[in-house]
């Protein structure tokens, strides 16, 4: 019962999602058609996670196929970019419409999923696993977060995904430190294979630092971000927000023009985040661009285009308000709390996903149709990875056969 607590809030979800539909619709035929497309996939989805993670406990290494499948949609992306980058002589073809995922974004959720689940199989694995395990899983990993990472700089140009590939290694690589040395010091890993480890997180924090190194040289983005962030976040001081187009852009502590997607996030998240959502605590019911409705309903004479918070938790805060937020928040929260004093053979890469996903859903704008379906169907894996696998136990059987045959005898 209590590794299936974090299924609690999903089904809560549910119920949330069906009561605003029935008594706070504003939008009842575009709500209704979600409800039995997007909410119904996202409840199979639950199925599906919940027997997908019940199948891989009882068979732990299992759980690599489900990043090969992944690592074989990006092979794919290489097939269809390595013939654009010889065309063009040049290791930059960014293309976010004409690839195996459809925009930048779906390349992101994807490759940080894929990067998600390596690294906390990669600790898990390092802590248990036998020698040739744990080869194999850090073969598995250098080669995930190295097709991950250079389709972040070279074919998606996403600073979103290079960012995130940059926290999760932090974490991970302190995470497998502690391990290491709790390990070292009780004498249940031996200095061989200590150093081997060691050797795994040098090799990935140079894969990281060379893609960071990479993507800094070729993306203006990121040398002026800290100052184009404070720009952004100033909503009341720069009104542009309400209509980029019709507005332009402000300029930053500089003097220079803020780079236009930092400034369209940073601004419009927090507008969402600070204006929006305590004006609609409830939100409107919609998954589908809350934020533009809400902006046309606010500011009628502006807004020339569809402007997205590309966030997906003040979208989903839109759209649910702080009840449906709060209950997806609590599912990773939980997730993560249940993950660090789990006895499971998962509990890292569950730990991992929890911090992740939170990650991922804040700088990404995957808040409908599949972005929402993954979210669940990962949760819902995640809770039932950390119920560890007891194979039927017959002992008791024999026992009472004990008991009626002494029973017998007495008679």
């Amino acid at each position: 019962m209590k590794n299936g607590a974090p299924l609690i809030p999903l089904g809560l979800m549910f119920c949330w999602v069906i009561f605003h539909y029935c008594f706070l619709s504003r939008f009842p035929e575009q709500q209704f058609h979600e409800l039995i497309s997007t909410w119904l996939r996202s409840l199979l989805a639950v199925i599906v996670g919940v027997g997908t993670g019940l199948a891989i406990s009882k068979r732990p290494n299992a759980i690599n196929f489900l990043w090969l499948g992944i690592l074989g949609s990006f092979a794919y992306l290489f097939y269809q970019y390595i013939p654009k980058a010889i065309a063009l002589k040049s290791l930059f073809v960014v293309d976010w419409f004409s690839y195996i995922y459809p925009g930048k974004i779906s390349g992101v959720l994807a490759g940080t999923i894929l990067v998600i689940g390596l690294l906390g199989t990669m600790l898990d694995t390092a802590m248990r696993g036998k020698w040739i395990s744990t080869i194999l899983t850090a073969i598995l990993t250098l080669l995930g977060l190295s097709s991950a990472l250079y389709a972040y700089v070279f074919i998606f140009d996403a600073r979103n995904g290079v960012g995130l590939v940059t926290i999760l290694i932090a974490i991970f690589i302190g995470k497998m430190l502690t391990n290491i040395f709790t390990a070292l010091r009780t004498h249940s890993m031996s200095l061989a294979r200590g150093a081997v480890v060691l050797l795994l997180i040098l090799g990935l924090a140079l894969v990281t630092a060379w893609g960071i190194k990479q993507h800094i040289q070729n993306n203006a983005g990121w040398s002026s971000m800290w100052e184009d962030t404070k720009t952004s976040i100033q909503i009341q001081k720069y009104s542009n927000w309400q209509d980029p187009q019709k507005y332009g852009y402000p300029l930053n502590d500089s003097g220079r023009v803020v780079k236009a997607n930092t400034y369209e996030r940073l601004a419009w998240a927090t507008v969402g985040a600070t204006v929006l959502m305590p004006q609609h605590p409830l939100g409107i019911g919609v998954l589908k661009q809350p934020f533009t409705i809400l902006m046309k309903e606010s500011y009628p004479n502006g807004i020339t285009y569809l402007p997205s918070t590309h966030s997906a938790w003040v979208e989903i805060g839109l759209a649910f308000g702080y009840p449906g937020l709060f209950l997806l928040f609590s599912a990773l929260v939980y997730l993560g709390y249940l993950a660090l004093g789990s006895k499971s053979n998962f509990r890292s890469t569950v730990f991992m996903f929890s911090v992740g996903l939170i990650c991922l859903y804040t700088v990404g704008e995957i808040s409908s149709q599949h972005g929402v379906e993954i979210l669940f169907s990962l949760i819902a894996l995640n809770a039932a990875l950390l119920t560890p696998y007891r194979p039927k136990n017959k002992a008791h059987l024999v026992r009472i056969a004990r008991y009626i045959k002494a029973a017998d005898t007495l008679l």
